[in-house]
């Protein structure tokens, strides 16, 4: 375990236009602080898809420390970016499991792969909800204009039989 008086050395990566988090040892309750600080300084810095925490080097895991871990993914959702929990092994489920901790609106995956495709198809729907809302204001608009002239073109016929 990372003693507290060290500082943390740990890397965030950019690919795909998400931010990862690669947590390759185990760590202090202070360490995980520092990193969660350090993280959303560059989420509220940068415009990104998403955040996957990669916890792959991560054997052993208690409360504290996978309460910081999983309020760092629900500060990451309040700064506007989801995120995704990796690389979770079976003794880290087993743990966070048997000690009943909060698993609610967190979103995981099997490896780093899975978790940036969860964050693109993320991003590109919500793209395409903007994308829609807009374009289903500009369709009304259409339809409203369409319903407008075929009103007058019934108003022209009906003078025209009169």
């Amino acid at each position: 375990m990372n003693d507290s008086l060290d500082p943390v050395k740990i890397t965030i990566h950019e690919t795909q236009g998400c931010l990862v988090l690669p947590i390759q040892e185990e760590l202090s309750k202070e360490a995980a602080q520092q990193i969660q600080n350090s993280l959303l300084k560059q989420v509220h810095g940068k415009s990104v898809k998403g955040v996957v925490i990669d916890l792959s080097g991560v054997k052993i895991i208690d409360g504290a420390l996978w309460e910081i871990f999983s309020k760092t993914a629900q500060m990451i959702k309040m700064l506007g970016a989801p995120s995704v929990i990796t690389g979770l092994s079976p003794g880290v489920v087993a743990s966070i499991i048997d000690l009943d901790l909060e698993v609610n609106d967190l979103t995981t995956a099997m490896n780093l792969k899975d978790a940036l495709e969860i964050l693109t198809q993320s991003a590109e729907s919500q793209t395409d909800e903007d994308n829609g809302s807009e374009n289903e204001d500009d369709d009304l608009d259409i339809e409203d204009g369409e319903n407008r002239e075929t009103e007058k073109e019934l108003g022209n016929e009906d003078t025209n039989f009169e």
